[in-house]
């Protein structure tokens, strides 16, 4: 149903963008606020000062019950926009290459304290950086949003020497890691990082970490040094890959990196059987999240909308008896959810199981009774 009102809104918009000039609606459209974006401010202990953090959550994030990963981007300002367009679009159940997932920004306020292991000081920035991160951030996404036990770390220039500062020093709290075009060479401090990068993944041959490691047009000196440690100390079940872009620099490197990066740890998410709707079906799909779960080391159900879609997607293909087979997979998934009712109420209907329609109906209105829709489909089915 959902899915179905976003495209009659889109068609509308698309046909408001022909009509009339960019100069007259153009203003209108820009200023739309998104409705899935937050900004909060985290007091942390560990830096000892106050901290702007921007989230993103999914497009249905606020009528599902679904949990998600959570993708943590350093330098949060710079990153936060496209990153959070180009999650939406990778995740759409069109596209589908991607998780859905919770985009958390981090916004800097002293870039080179924060990002810089300073072994030498008696104050490491990145020590309390990593820690209010850990300690402090994490708890506090994981307890006020839904989230699963899958957090992905970007990392660019200063930020990448950080984000493998980062796994060494707390393995467990990213599961993968994009990281850009890192400096990792220049001085003592960061010969260390590297030093005990190396020496991290001799001595724990049962990683199961993500890698993906790219750089731009510019010296490569730093990451021949990693993925040198890579092919020779990584374990087998640590994964992980290396992309140059001659064709970007240091700074135009991140957008392509996010893209290819995302991919490349959802290398396994999509599945033949999109390229074949016409034949799909729930075990089909069952049997396929089955596999990610274990990819991923936590339980993966689809999400309500995925599942919505695959039904209406069946309703279209007039395939009714495995249409009604994915909308009681998700009311078995998310039976708190209002529109599994609804959707489940339009295929009886098609199906000619009146009783079974008006059921489902009332349980939709029961759980949201502003169902307007739902509401008209019922009042027409009791007045047939």
């Amino acid at each position: 149903m959902k899915k179905d009102i976003h495209r009659f809104i889109f068609s509308i918009c698309g046909l408001l963008l022909f009509l009339f000039p960019k100069n007259v609606i153009g203003q209108a459209i820009d200023s739309i606020p998104s409705s899935n974006q937050q900004q909060i401010l985290l007091h942390s202990k560990s830096i000892n000062e106050d901290r702007t953090i921007w989230i993103h959550t999914p497009p249905e994030y606020a009528t599902s019950t679904d949990t998600y990963p959570v993708l943590y981007l350093l330098d949060g300002g710079s990153h936060f926009k496209y990153v959070s367009e180009m999650v939406d679009f990778l995740s759409d159940f069109e596209t589908n290459f991607i998780s859905k997932m919770i985009v958390v920004g981090i916004p800097n306020t002293n870039r080179g304290r924060d990002f810089t292991p300073t072994f030498d000081l008696k104050e490491n920035g990145a020590e309390k950086f990593l820690g209010f991160i850990k300690d402090e951030l994490v708890p506090y996404i994981d307890k006020n949003y839904r989230t699963q036990p899958y957090r992905i770390l970007e990392a660019h220039s200063l930020g990448g020497l950080f984000g493998i500062y980062a796994n060494e020093t707390a393995p467990n709290l990213f599961q993968a890691s994009i990281i850009i075009s890192p400096a990792l060479t220049g001085d003592k401090n960061r010969e260390k990082v590297m030093s005990d990068f190396s020496s991290y993944l001799k001595n724990n041959n049962q990683l199961s970490n993500t890698f993906f490691v790219t750089i731009g047009n510019e010296n490569t000196q730093g990451v021949d040094t990693l993925t040198k440690q890579l092919k020779t100390s990584a374990p087998k079940s640590f994964q992980w890959s290396y992309k140059t872009y001659k064709e970007e620099n240091h700074f135009s490197v991140p957008y392509k990196s996010m893209y290819d990066g995302l991919r490349f740890i959802y290398s396994n998410w999509h599945t033949e059987a999109f390229l074949n709707p016409n034949k799909i079906s729930y075990k089909d799909i069952e049997n396929h999240f089955k596999k990610l779960s274990k990819a991923f080391g936590y339980a993966i159900n689809p999400t309500e909308d995925f599942l919505n879609q695959c039904g209406y997607q069946q309703l279209r293909f007039k395939h009714i008896e495995e249409a009604i087979e994915f909308f009681k997979q998700n009311i078995r998934l998310h039976p708190d959810s209002f529109n599994v009712y609804d959707s489940m109420g339009e295929a009886y209907m098609i199906n000619g199981q009146k009783a079974l329609a008006i059921e489902n109906y009332e349980k939709s209105i029961v759980i949201n009774p502003k169902n307007e829709g739902g509401k008209e489909m019922l009042k027409k089915l009791k007045n047939e």
